[in-house]
């Protein structure tokens, strides 16, 4: 930016300088606005949950699979179940609505390589648990 004033000053086209900035301001508010409503919808099929991301309810991108199998463990993010994994170093993907007053974050851990945080609704919740009812707790 420090190069691009520099010449601008010195080819004497000052005026249009402003007008540069705002055309490039635009374009990058416009950018930011396209991620601002982000949400993630889970489907389940045959032990295993599609993830998708939903930008500004227009645009869908599916974002991982997970396979219900693999998973090691899902409980509610405050409870003790977890205690085990807390030490864990492992990738955190966050596929909740980064909400903290929701009560309704879980955190499975999958495959010993990842911890993932979704934020399923009651049938979902249930699917889950008939899938693989060692490996998930509500408490």
């Amino acid at each position: 930016i420090t190069v691009l004033c520099v010449a601008v000053a010195l080819t004497g086209i000052i005026p249009i300088f402003p007008i540069f900035i705002a055309i490039i301001t635009g374009f990058l508010a416009y950018f930011v606005s396209l991620r601002v409503d982000i949400e993630y919808e889970y489907t389940l099929t045959d032990k295993e949950i599609d993830i998708d991301m939903v930008l500004n309810k227009q645009k869908r991108k599916h974002v991982t699979n997970i396979d219900l199998t693999k998973m090691d463990i899902m409980a509610p993010i405050e409870s003790d179940k977890l205690a085990d994994y807390k030490n864990i170093e492992c990738k955190t993907e966050d596929y909740s609505s980064k909400i903290k007053e929701s009560k309704n974050i879980f955190v499975m851990y999958y495959d010993g390589q990842r911890r993932i945080l979704i934020e399923p609704d009651e049938r979902l919740y249930k699917a889950i648990y008939n899938c693989a009812p060692r490996k998930v707790y509500n408490s």
